[in-house]
């Protein structure tokens, strides 16, 4: 009879007690938990990946590389996007909050970094190697709260992913835009030290200048030609000292000196020969025509960069948008209440047992 007694005094308080304890803070006391949850991925145009996959069959972009999703797991656990949650949708004050069960709650004045070290409960994110996909998981205390911040969450982790984009490309291009530059301000230079040659000799081209100059020969030696005919003529029926004679030597002793300066001027020695004024516009024009060409190659590698680095380009990819919960999924309360009476009882059958065992030696 004490035996009997005994045994249901320790299954009464071993067990029951316990159990309807734990029923009452289950039921009673700990909150509703909804979680909202989003799976994404980072593609890319190009791969470097050469194993077979499926990309190809519904459009499905090719996946980037694991330190890219790390990059991403560890932005979304980041105290920076924490802190733009935190300013932007009052974490503190929703998990502070008094519909909040005082195990769960964060204190009301908690400050940011406690914030920080609580959140990993709360917002879960985890990566998957072999499919390359992130999941995130948040549980908060309100349906459209939960699935409001996440999708805060995939649109911070998008900016995140082109800020990296801007990066990259900026890294890839910075070198040629450099050289760009340097050879854009040579070629303005040498550009100017043609216009200024031009403008100092009064000249279009050297090539211009000496047709019109071979053109004056021509016509000067002409009108030479026309001259000493004349006096060829003249001299036969006029006298040497004849006021016609004397201006026809006259006018061909002038065309003659004429001819002269304008060969000087074309092939002379001086400094302003237009043979002299050619060699130093080629020159000017050789290095023009070296700038020029290394101004497009520079572009031409500009461009490539350019090209290269959109084809790295990265992208977020909602593979499940993350949706309203329908219910409370979180506590499991069957499930923790199967566990507690499986560990109750455990414990209960222990004690009896051993208490068993003591009497039997006593």
């Amino acid at each position: 009879m004490m035996r009997s007694l005994a045994s249901r005094v320790l299954f009464v308080a071993l067990f029951l007690v316990p159990f309807a304890a734990f029923l009452v803070f289950e039921l009673a006391i700990i909150s509703n938990r909804y979680e909202s949850e989003a799976s994404i991925i980072i593609g890319q145009e190009r791969s470097g990946n050469t194993s077979f996959n499926i990309s190809f069959l519904g459009g499905l972009p090719v996946a980037a590389t694991d330190t890219d999703a790390q990059a991403i797991v560890e932005f979304i656990g980041s105290r920076d996007l924490l802190r733009y949650l935190d300013d932007t949708y009052h974490l503190r004050a929703h998990y502070s909050s008094k519909r909040v069960d005082w195990w769960d709650r964060l204190a009301p004045t908690a400050s940011f970094e406690e914030l920080y070290l609580y959140m990993p409960n709360w917002l879960i994110v985890t990566y998957l190697p072999a499919a390359k996909m992130i999941r995130v998981q948040l549980q908060a205390f309100d349906e459209n709260y939960s699935r409001m911040v996440l999708d805060a969450v995939i649109s911070r982790s998008q900016v995140f992913v082109d800020q990296m984009n801007a990066k990259m490309s900026a890294d890839q291009t910075r070198f040629f835009e450099q050289k760009m530059a340097e050879s854009d301000a040579r070629l303005k230079q040498a550009k100017q030290e043609l216009l200024a040659f031009q403008r100092t000799n009064k000249l279009l081209t050297t090539e211009s200048e000496s047709t019109v100059v071979m053109s004056n020969i021509a016509a000067l030696q002409r009108f030479l030609i026309e001259t000493q005919a004349a006096m060829d003529v003249a001299s036969k029926t006029l006298t040497d000292k004849s006021p016609r004679l004397q201006e026809l030597k006259h006018g061909a002793a002038a065309l003659e000196g004429q001819i002269t300066k304008e060969k000087e001027r074309l092939s002379g020695g001086s400094t302003s020969a237009i043979s002299e004024l050619d060699a130093q516009e080629r020159d000017i024009q050789l290095n023009l025509e070296a700038v020029l060409t290394m101004y497009q190659s520079n572009f031409s590698q500009l461009e490539q960069a350019r090209i290269e680095a959109a084809r790295r380009v990265k992208f977020l990819v909602t593979v499940a948008s993350p949706a309203v919960p329908d219910e409370a999924r979180l506590p499991d309360r069957l499930s923790a209440g199967v566990i507690a009476a499986a560990v109750l009882l455990s414990i209960y059958f222990i004690v009896a047992i051993g208490v068993s065992t003591i009497r039997e030696h006593a």
